[in-house]
């Protein structure tokens, strides 16, 4: 049995260290995080057990902290960077786009890795989702043109949701006798988007007259987003991503409250849950199962990288005004993290014990995908930018 105490601190202390070490060598942070992660785990060092650490409580403290890094991500998205045709794209991105990486990615689960057609599906949808913790840090690198950043911040906190309901949604039909409910997405959007604004008009009120002290508005901004996001969760699964999501927006295009009171908090706390995150999900990860997927999981990644996203784009950025070099960069930035780390390793958890064949690869071919599309994104997409001319440095 882990000592709770060890467990903690080698997770806290290596998720700041990884940052810290990051940040001398210019390089995004998930990619150290990753590695750490993975060397801290049971599997290698046994330095940090997850399930043992929190147990019970690791599904809920993921999804809390996962809204709460939702919620800042969407505080970044205001009216006014929007251009004309920027929506439009960013619909098909998250509609169209999403239904191609679901398709290529079903269909290469099952003819390269050949999994049973249930968990192909489920993984195909886990992996629709991108996300803040991968693409905000590596926009931050790149330093793209203002077109091409605003459709790939947009996109990038949008989609999660999209991809994890989606997702619970046939992990529910894998998992009881119900069967798959298409309705029950448009039920957890809804509840999704009336809990985040009623979220959003409270935590309006409590700013709007300016009385709190900055320390106590970024406590009260807390409290709200994680009260919001669990209650989402608690009457509809992953309606709180959505929740947390609809709030940010409220708060980022009202007008009364600075966004500098609703900010404060971001700096520090966000930072610390991304890497915590990432070490504790990491940790989870068997790498020979990973190995294990040879040459056929490398050339599942590359028809995601080659075929999925390029063809999404291609057929969401049609009639737009972004030139094919600022197209072939958004084609190129669709990396994996948090929510596919954190619903793989759920779903996996209860199919696995339900003893549902194929299962136990869910991990591991989603891990494969963050670990790859990180790493291959985080060291080509700047200097992709710069050859194409679509980087402002």
């Amino acid at each position: 049995m882990q000592d709770p105490l060890v467990g903690l601190t080698v997770v806290v202390v290596l998720a700041v260290g990884c940052m810290v070490l990051a940040a001398r060598l210019r390089i995004p942070a998930i990619v150290p995080l990753l590695i750490a992660g993975v060397l801290a785990g049971p599997s290698v060092a046994d330095l940090v057990d997850p399930n043992e650490l929190l147990g019970d409580l690791l599904s809920p403290f993921v999804s809390l902290a996962v809204g709460v890094i939702l919620f800042e991500g969407a505080l970044g998205l205001r009216r006014e960077e929007l251009e004309a045709d920027t929506p439009p794209v960013v619909v098909r991105l998250l509609t169209l786009g999403a239904l191609i990486t679901w398709a290529v990615g079903f269909g290469g689960a099952v003819l390269l890795l050949d999994l049973p057609g249930g968990i192909a599906l489920l993984v195909g949808a886990i992996l629709i989702v991108s996300g803040p913790t991968v693409v905000l840090p590596l926009l931050e690198f790149v330093h793209p043109k203002p077109a091409v950043g605003r459709v790939l911040r947009w996109e990038g906190i949008l989609i999660d949701p999209v991809g994890a309901i989606v997702a619970a949604l046939v992990f529910a039909g894998l998992s009881s006798s119900g069967g798959f409910e298409p309705g029950g997405f448009l039920l957890s959007i809804s509840l999704g988007v009336a809990i985040g604004g009623a979220g959003g008009a409270v935590l309006w009120l409590m700013l709007r007259r300016g009385t709190m002290s900055s320390q106590l508005a970024s406590v009260a901004t807390l409290g709200v987003v994680v009260g919001v996001t669990g209650a989402a969760d608690l009457v509809r699964d992953d309606a709180g991503l959505v929740a947390a999501i609809v709030t940010g927006l409220v708060m980022a295009n009202q007008r009364t409250v600075p966004l500098t009171t609703v900010l404060e908090f971001k700096e520090t706390l966000g930072l610390l849950l991304i890497g915590l995150l990432f070490i504790l999900l990491s940790a989870l990860v068997v790498p020979s199962q990973v190995v294990d997927l040879g040459l056929a999981g490398i050339g599942f990644v590359a028809l995601l990288v080659l075929v999925a996203r390029p063809l999404g784009v291609l057929l969401s950025a049609r009639g737009s005004s972004l030139s094919w070099r600022e197209r072939g960069l958004v084609a190129w930035m669709a990396p994996r993290g948090i929510i596919a780390a954190s619903t793989a390793s759920t779903f996996s958890l209860k199919l696995v014990s339900d003893h549902v064949e194929g299962a136990e690869k869910i991990v591991p071919v989603v891990f494969l995908v963050i670990a790859c599309t990180v790493g291959l994104y985080a060291f080509t997409a700047p200097p992709l930018a710069r050859a194409l001319g679509v980087s402002v440095e």
